[in-house]
Parts: C-alpha cells; structure tokens; sequence
C-alpha cells in the first residue's frame, strides 16, 4: 500500500504544482487588470445609461489576464529557444574543439551531416544517386558530389562524376568515387530520406513509400 501511494504522489505532484504556478500566474495578472477595466466600464454604464453585472468587471479581467498569460509563455519559450538554445551549442562547441581527438572526429562529422542536409550553397551534396557497388549487379547509394578535376578529365576520356557514398549505419565516413557518368543513376529521393535510410539500414522507408504501402492495405 505504501509503495502505490508513493508512485501516485510522484505521479500528482508535478501535475499538482503545475496547475499551482499556472493560477498564482493567473490571479498575479488578473489583479492589474481590473484596476484598469473597473473605471473603463463604470464610464461605459454612465455613458450607455445601462447596469452591467457585477461579475462583468472580474470576467473581463480573468479574460485579459489568460490572454497575456498566453502571450506572456509564447514570448518566454521564444526568448528561451532562442537565446539559451545557442548559447548552450556554442558553448557546448567550445568544449569539445578544445578536446584533441574528439574535436577532429566532431567537426568532419559536422561538417558532413551540414553538407548532407544543407539545401544552400555548394557545400551541399547535390542530388541522391545510385550507383554500381561494390561493383555490378549490386548497387549503393550516395551523393552526387563537387566537380571533378580537370587533371582527372583529362587523363579519361569519358565524362565522370564524383559520388560520395556514406557508410550505413555511421555516416560520417564513406568513399569518394569516380564514376562513368552512365553508371549514375539520379533517384527521386531528398538527402535526408537517403541519410535517414542509411543510418537505419534500410529500416526507415521514404515517406511516399510508406503512403503506397498504407494505401495498398486499405484496399
């Protein structure tokens, strides 16, 4: 008995406190108001010539007060989300580029998942492909990457591609490859659902597939 008694406190008191924060919060913003809604609507009787509940005073008070409690959460989530969020990532970067080994291993792999996922600038992977790996008929995916250099077109005759082609389930490696352009094969897929189906070996599908799927067991 004593053991449920204990978990149903556990479980009540942060609810209980809540609910006590939210109406001390409540009655701390209602009292202004209704300094300032008192006078306005004992002119209004006067000028209407028409009695007005009692209760309307409290009521409109109440009702201003939830809505600047609202606004008054939204403004300190934001504020919180903004400035504390990037406050704790910068310092969180400073400690670990202060770290020898780590601070290699972080930023390649920064740098990779920012490559990967970035829709702006040429730093961004271009667009998902497929190619022949570790060599035909199995295939592998990748990115089409940079462009390649003119001292390597020169010394082939066939125009080639650069694909960087991740290691599942660590991304933050792979190869850098350098395939006949007819060996590439684009695929209607965005960065992040490759990365994603790669980092869950093949466990998580794109969206438009799961769709089909979900549609062909309704039929």
């Amino acid at each position: 008995m004593k053991k449920y008694l204990l978990t149903g406190f556990i479980i009540l008191l942060p609810a209980v406190l809540t609910l006590m924060v939210i109406i001390f919060l409540f009655d701390f913003f209602t009292e202004p108001f209704v300094n300032i809604v008192g006078p306005l609507v004992d002119i209004l009787q006067d000028q209407v010539h028409v009695h007005l509940p009692h209760g309307l005073t409290l009521f409109i008070s109440r009702v201003l007060s939830l809505i600047f409690l609202c606004i008054f959460i939204l403004f300190l989530g934001f504020v919180t989300q903004l400035f504390l969020v990037k406050t704790l990532m910068n310092w969180g970067n400073l400690v670990l580029f202060k770290i020898p080994f780590i601070k290699t291993v972080y930023k390649v792999s920064r740098d990779i998942f920012a490559a990967l996922l970035s829709s702006e600038g040429k730093k961004a992977f271009k667009n998902p492909v497929m190619i022949p790996f570790p060599c035909k008929p199995n295939h592998g995916l990748g990115f089409e990457a940079g462009e390649v250099a003119k001292e390597i077109k020169g010394a082939i005759k066939e125009p080639l591609i650069s694909v960087f082609v991740p290691t599942a389930p660590h991304p933050i490696s792979g190869f850098l490859f350098l395939i006949p352009e007819s060996d590439v094969h684009r695929i209607d897929m965005t960065n992040e659902e490759v990365l994603k189906f790669l980092v869950s070996c093949g466990m998580i599908l794109p969206e438009a597939d799961i769709k089909k799927e979900e549609e062909h067991e309704h039929f």
